[in-house]
């Protein structure tokens, strides 16, 4: 059939009335309510630390910890080694940094940089090789790089530790990833749980969920039940000419995510216009400025991130000097808005106790940021739903979320003005 406006006829058609129809609700999940799906420091590392635990309150003994070395190709310790194996989480070591999984066994130790999304610190790598080496096992020691997808590590974070150039050895590191081996690990654990131990099970299925969010995967039972329900095969199979008009409606859809969020972030800088204390900057070293790409990843689906900074004036107090206004859209926190230092382009150690900030609503802080508050109100992630970026549509909702970010930025500098 023909159509003379071809995307009218899908307004219309029996095939949007089905989709209309569909109630697409997932399983209640509490870690999902507790925690943002891309928070390495306060889900991912201490879960999967958790699991590695012989002596953890799952109950699995060394069962995970043994499928976990296998897929690594590590040395297994013994069925009886409970007692002695040792596994520390966020494990900081003076002049070295935060270590954030290391597991000791007799005659081996393992340590995991979990890089969900952060970006890679200067010779992060390096120096944790040098904790193998130096400090922990100089015998037997393996170095993993944990990522989404198994990528490599940045020249920065292989880089000679400040110092130690000439004497450098490059970190021996492998990569591992959440797609393949974590996925897989969680779902061979999974299976051997008995219906006993629900309540581990629980949490494990729901962290399995979570991980699948986070690697862009679902499962395929999921993916046919809501295939049939749409009824899209047996209309394409009835209609083949459709093919080229769903796939412009897909296409559009994308565009119109990233207008909306185009259009969230103008009208935020709009907002601060008014703000003689705050001076946009260009984007500083290894940060990607917010635009339109980084708009259009969101909507397909990539781990997007950009930054809008302003540079707060007037601040006479030693401490508080060259503190940044961030604006960010990013795969750790989502949309979010916090306080940083940044000297000559580049990002500084926090050296401000945060507790100042605390009267700022969600304020969150540590090693490189004063302050920051998660915007939980909206996903970038999801066009549909409470937090769905199509809702940014209605005016009324884009001007309330507007409201609600540029007040979190009132609110900083009301605090950084009284410290002055």
């Amino acid at each position: 059939m023909r159509h003379e406006n071809e995307g009218h006829w899908f307004w219309k058609s029996e095939l949007c009335e089905r989709l209309r129809a569909i109630e697409c609700r997932k399983s209640s999940n509490l870690l999902s309510l507790l925690f943002s799906a891309h928070d390495e420091v306060r889900l991912h590392t201490p879960m999967i630390g958790w699991l590695l635990d012989p002596k953890g309150d799952h109950g699995l003994g060394i069962e995970p910890l043994t499928r976990f070395l296998k897929r690594l190709g590590g040395p297994i310790p013994d069925a009886c080694a409970n007692p002695s194996v040792s596994v520390w989480r966020e494990r900081y070591f003076p002049g070295y940094g935060r270590v954030d999984l290391i597991i000791e066994y007799p005659g081996h130790a393992i340590v995991i940089e979990n890089k969900l999304y952060a970006a890679d610190q200067e010779a992060q790598l390096s120096r944790y090789q040098l904790v193998l080496d130096e400090l922990i096992c100089p015998e037997s020691g393996g170095l993993y790089y944990l990522t989404i997808d198994g990528s490599e590590p940045s020249d920065v974070s292989c880089a000679a530790p400040e110092g130690l150039q000439g004497d450098h050895r490059a970190p021996d590191y492998h990569c591992i990833s959440y797609r393949s081996d974590i996925l897989g690990w969680l779902v061979e654990l999974i299976s051997e749980v008995s219906e006993v131990n629900s309540r581990v099970r629980v949490s494990l299925e729901q962290y399995l969920e979570i991980v699948m969010e986070v690697t862009g995967m679902h499962s395929r039972r999921d993916a046919m039940e809501e295939l049939d329900q749409t009824g899209l095969m047996e209309h394409i199979q009835q209609n083949p000419e459709d093919t080229a008009v769903l796939a412009r409606l897909t296409r559009s859809v994308h565009f119109l995510h990233a207008k909306l969020l185009e259009g969230l972030v103008n009208a935020v800088q709009e907002g601060l216009k008014s703000e003689l204390s705050l001076e946009p900057v260009e984007n500083v070293a290894r940060k990607d400025r917010l635009d339109w790409g980084v708009y259009e990843a969101w909507a397909r689906g990539k781990t997007a991130k950009g930054t809008l900074l302003f540079r707060v004036q007037g601040i006479s107090e030693p401490a508080l000097r060259n503190v940044h206004l961030v604006i960010g859209l990013d795969a750790a926190d989502m949309f979010w808005v916090g306080l940083g230092h940044f000297v000559d382009g580049e990002h500084q150690d926090n050296v401000v106790s945060g507790d100042r900030f605390g009267v700022v609503p969600g304020h969150n802080s540590n090693q490189w940021w004063l302050s920051w508050v998660t915007i939980n109100e909206l996903d970038p992630a999801a066009f549909d739903g409470d937090r769905g970026v199509g809702r940014l549509a209605v005016e009324d909702n884009l001007n309330e979320l507007v409201e609600r970010v540029v007040g979190i930025c009132r609110q900083y500098l009301a605090v950084l003005v009284s410290g002055d």
